[in-house]
């Protein structure tokens, strides 16, 4: 084994139980060309200082013994991060013994790191992974690649987390044949996309870090990087949304959880269309009803939690012996539970896992650009800040146009400005960093009044809707609680009207800052 390696690997997630499906899967059996896999006890330390200062520098070191006898030391540093697919430098040498050598390393650029990172500080064992991997190399179309099933425990003293996962390693050819073949196992295998390493996963218990919400920040774009580049990172960023919430639905943690999974599903439809003209037709179509779809999954779950928890507590506050009230919140929560299953439901679709791996490789390299033109191919090579302005332009006019006249906008048009003004803010976040302006924060913060006042309208809407759908279920008490709900409704939305037409005001009145 050479000292020095570049490392490109593919991590999906996999429910143990279908395992023995993955195995025998038809594609699989087709590109191990007889060979078998072979099964490796891997008994893994990971090593840090106290406050994981080598991880914070992207630093990763582990003693690994492998089967009954031989140790091996790595050390693994960033090399660029393709999002779902991370790409490592990574050390290895052989030992006798267990025991951390860091002097055996040879190689140049790996001492520099060392002397760099590590000299004069304490690095202990901080926790340690347990796992029985079964491993082959398979040859895909004009590609080498290392396909590993891990199962197992990571361990941080008293705790541990399950680990079931499968690993494909590139060993030549392009990073496409790894989520081709990805893709064409999950017709036979649900697999689902991680980006967890082994190692963050046992850093976290380390910490004592639980799941929660997951806000994404802001794109950070510059006016020289290319339309696609920015493009890409903004893909990733709204898959980092997906991908790190997915956990509160799945385990009911945290209701913001679910609405960060949502927007960030929403926030993707977005990019889609602001760059629909410079992408081909094909799987640019197919993302964008795939993550329609799945956001229509957890639709039902958030009306209900807004619902429980924004607008009910007003009514219960102000009549708080009314049996209709409680009774209605008994339904509100059994609608609840409904719609949590419905999207625990979706989460577990292949069209949900189709989703993640081709987010996964738009993220990751140029797959957008199969099938697309000299004029696309040009346009997203060139600076991102020559395709912002007249994106930026674009919304900015449909916003004003339905604006001009917005008090006497029905409900169906105001729902429609609500969605042109969520394209102009996100718009706004997206290529905001480009401008470096001050102008860009208080642009934003006007597009926020408005989208919060049409997004409480539009909530009303939908829980009046929802709230009717709930009548045949209800008593006399319940129907008076509705009725009482409604007319609250009613007043608010009408005070909300009132507001719209200033905040529309204010945000026309203002200079646009990409000019």
């Amino acid at each position: 084994m050479a000292e020095k390696q570049i490392e490109i690997e593919l991590k999906l997630r996999i429910d143990p139980k279908h395992v023995a499906r993955l195995k025998n899967a038809p594609v699989l059996r087709e590109v191990k060309e007889g060979r078998r896999l072979v099964t490796t006890h891997l008994a893994s330390i990971y090593h840090d200082t106290p406050k994981l200062s080598l991880a914070e520098k992207g630093l990763a070191v582990r003693l690994r013994k492998k089967g009954a006898t031989g140790w091996e030391q790595t050390i693994k540093a960033t090399n660029g991060l393709r999002e779902a697919l991370p790409e490592r430098n990574e050390w290895t040498v052989e030992l006798e013994e267990g025991v951390l050598d860091l002097d055996r390393f040879t190689d140049k650029d790996v001492k520099k790191l060392l002397k760099k990172f590590v000299k004069k500080k304490k690095i202990d064992r901080i926790f340690e992974s347990d796992l029985k991997r079964g491993a082959v190399d398979l040859t895909y179309r004009d590609a080498v690649i290392e396909l590993a099933i891990d199962q197992g425990v990571v361990r941080s003293g008293e705790k541990e987390v399950p680990i079931s996962e499968v690993e494909f390693e590139l060993k030549e050819g392009h990073p496409a044949a790894l989520f081709d073949l990805a893709l064409e196992l999950q017709r036979t295998v649900p697999l689902l996309l991680s980006m967890r390493s082994k190692a963050s996963r046992g850093r976290d218990l380390y910490l004592g870090n639980g799941p929660g919400a997951y806000r994404a920040a802001a794109v950070q774009l510059t006016p020289d990087m290319s339309a696609e580049t920015a493009f890409r990172a903004v893909i990733a960023q709204g898959l980092r949304m997906i991908l790190s919430n997915e956990v509160c639905v799945r385990q009911d943690l945290d209701i913001e959880g679910c609405h960060q999974m949502r927007v960030g599903m929403r926030r993707l439809r977005v990019a889609l269309n602001l760059f629909k003209k410079n992408l081909p037709a094909g799987e640019a179509v197919l993302l964008r009803r795939l993550l329609k779809l799945c956001s229509k999954g957890l639709d039902g779950l958030r009306d209900w939690d807004v619902f429980l928890t924004e607008t009910l507590p007003m009514i219960e506050e102000r009549f708080p012996d009314h049996a209709g009230v409680a009774e209605l919140r008994k339904a509100a929560e059994k609608q609840r539970e409904a719609a949590l299953a419905n999207a625990r439901h979706m989460l577990d679709q292949p069209e949900y896992g189709q989703l993640l791996l081709l987010l996964g490789a738009w993220a990751s390299y140029s797959r957008w650009a199969s099938g697309a033109s000299a004029a696309q191919m040009k346009a997203m090579a060139a600076p991102v800040s020559e395709m912002a302005e007249p994106l930026l332009e674009q919304a900015y006019k449909r916003v004003t146009k339905r604006g001009d006249h917005v008090a006497g906008l029905t409900t169906p048009q105001l729902h429609a400005l609500r969605l042109d003004v969520k394209q102009m803010r996100y718009g706004t976040e997206f290529f905001g960093a480009i401008y470096g302006s001050k102008k860009v924060k208080k642009f934003r913060s006007k597009l926020t009044t408005m989208q919060e006042i049409l997004g409480q309208l539009q909530d009303a809407a939908v829980a009046e809707a929802r709230l009717m759908a709930l009548a045949p279920q209800l008593s006399k008490d319940g129907m008076i609680a509705v009725g009482l709900i409604s007319g609250w409704f009613g007043a608010r939305a009408d005070h909300r009207l009132e507001g719209i037409e200033d905040a529309m005001h204010d945000f026309i009145d203002q200079k646009v800052f990409w000019k």
